[in-house]
C-alpha cells in the first residue's frame, strides 16, 4: 500500500480510479477524517486555550469507525468485504481467522 502524499492530495482529495477504487475510497475517506480532526481541534484550542492532540484524535476516530464497521459486517456476515475495504495489507487492521478484528493504527 504505497501512496504518494502532497498537498495537493490533501486538498483536492485522490481521484478515483478503477482498478484502485477500493484503496482510493479509503484513502479519500481517512483525508475527510484528518481534516476533521485538525478543524475540531483547532476550534477546541481557540474556543478555550486548551491542548488537544491532533493524531490521537485521528486515530480514535478511525479506530472508532473500523470498530462500528467490523461489527456490523460480524452481525451481517460479510467479514470478506470489510477485509476488502479497510484490510488492505493490514495497514489499518486485519481480521484473524477466527474472525476477531486486530487493529494496527
Amino acid at each position: 500500500f504505497w501512496l504518494h502524499f502532497s498537498p495537493h492530495l490533501f486538498i483536492y482529495a485522490l481521484p478515483i480510479r478503477g482498478p484502485t477504487k477500493s484503496r482510493d475510497l479509503l484513502v479519500n475517506l481517512l483525508l475527510a477524517i484528518a481534516k476533521l480532526a485538525i478543524y475540531k481541534t483547532r476550534v477546541r484550542r481557540l474556543a478555550d486555550g486548551g491542548f488537544c492532540d491532533c493524531g490521537a484524535y485521528f486515530r480514535s476516530s478511525v479506530r472508532s469507525r473500523i470498530r462500528a464497521e467490523f461489527l456490523w459486517a460480524a452481525s451481517t456476515g460479510s467479514l470478506d468485504t470489510f477485509e476488502e475495504q479497510w484490510a488492505l495489507s493490514g495497514v489499518l487492521c486485519s481480521v484473524s481467522p477466527s474472525g476477531s478484528l486486530r487493529l494496527t493504527l
